[in-house]
């Protein structure tokens, strides 16, 4: 009974500590003298729903700032500095901070060195060398691929209680969209993790999304290239491709005389495609409109005008595309000309075969 006193006890009193304001000590590793501002800002891929603090920000003076937090669960921050607004410098770098956070230490180029924090002592020692196999806090995010997702899982299923793991699956699924692989990470978290509100705000942002592998490509209204509001109906087409781009992204527009190459080779039956721009209201007759004429885009094209739908889909890359089956559902993201034009050439390889096996021995068409 005295052990479950005591318990008890110390429940509440982390209660009450997790709500405390704790100052941060920070301190640069730089031989001269630094005099500037540092801000937190909020994750590269996150949002400001994740944030209980948005944005921190103190003073440096000879190398040294203070800062004041609380918040009931870690925040991820990535750094700015006052003097570097106008250079274009684009940190990505990432560092935590919890309510044990009372030092923390960066080296000369702002890189995460060590902290007393338990969040960041676990993203040091433990979360960077097991997926980044690497011994120190700097990693690229953009370098994040399907093998590092299938390493956060494993982590995740090592480690349920990690705030570390869940803000990177925070940051995936913002930057990626919807991914089983994402899903099933996100239901490893222990019980005690189900209940607390960052997981939950991911839970229900995943929840939301419309666009899945597996499932069939959800029904929309989006504007016609007359910019009259109509359903985007999915034609019938053994593939239909979906492809999100906008006006004026280049990649996109590189990407496209490929589209029409294989869309005129394969025709209407093999292969459809559909066109969604996300383009910006001031861009649609100077741009968009004109681009599908100057292109010459023989498929129907859509505007998600300031990329409504697209954002709430966690589509920010482009061009982005998802390959559909005969029955809707989609089966591929990102698929590339090539892969498509190998994949419409073994298809129409094993139809010729049906179809021929079918006349000569006048087998039903019902059996394939």
């Amino acid at each position: 009974m005295l052990k479950k006193a005591i318990l008890f006890y110390l429940f509440n009193c982390s209660l009450i500590y997790s709500q405390a304001i704790v100052t941060v000590h920070g301190n640069i590793l730089a031989k001269e003298a630094i005099n500037d501002s540092i801000t937190f800002v909020e994750g590269l891929f996150s949002g400001e729903k994740y944030y209980e603090n948005k944005v921190l920000k103190a003073k440096i003076t000879n190398n040294i700032f203070n800062l004041d937090f609380s918040s009931p669960y870690p925040q991820m921050y990535m750094l700015a500095l006052d003097s570097e607004k106008n250079s274009g410098r684009f940190r990505i770098d990432c560092c935590f901070i919890d309510n044990t956070t009372t030092e923390i230490t960066f080296d000369s180029s702002y890189i995460l060195e060590k902290s007393n924090g338990v969040t960041n002592e676990e993203f040091l020692e433990k979360f960077i060398p097991y997926v980044f196999k690497e011994k120190k806090g700097s990693f690229n995010f953009y370098n994040f691929d399907e093998n590092l997702d299938k390493k956060l899982y494993s982590y995740i299923n090592e480690n349920p209680d990690s705030y570390v793991a869940l803000w990177f699956l925070i940051g995936r699924f913002n930057l990626e969209g919807y991914n089983e692989v994402y899903e099933k990470s996100l239901h490893s978290f222990s019980k005690k993790m189900k209940n607390e509100k960052l997981w939950k705000i991911l839970d229900k942002e995943l929840s939301d999304i419309k666009i899945k592998v597996n499932h069939k490509f959800p029904e929309i209204v989006l504007k016609n290239i007359d910019l009259i509001p109509e359903l985007v109906l999915i034609p019938e087409a053994e593939y239909t491709l979906i492809d999100f781009w906008f006006s004026r992204c280049l990649p996109c527009l590189q990407e496209i005389p490929k589209w029409v190459d294989l869309y005129q080779r394969f025709g209407t039956d093999g292969l459809n495609i559909i066109g969604i721009s996300t383009d910006k209201t001031e861009n649609i007759e100077k741009y968009w409109q004109k681009r599908i004429i100057e292109k010459q885009i023989p498929w129907k094209n859509y505007l998600d005008e300031n990329a409504v739908f697209a954002s709430k889909e966690k589509i920010f890359s482009f061009p982005t595309n998802y390959l559909l089956n005969s029955k809707g559902e989609i089966i591929r993201k990102n698929i590339r000309p090539e892969e498509l034009e190998k994949l419409l050439i073994d298809s129409y390889k094993i139809k010729k075969y049906f179809d021929s096996y079918h006349r000569q021995y006048q087998v039903p068409v019902s059996i394939y």
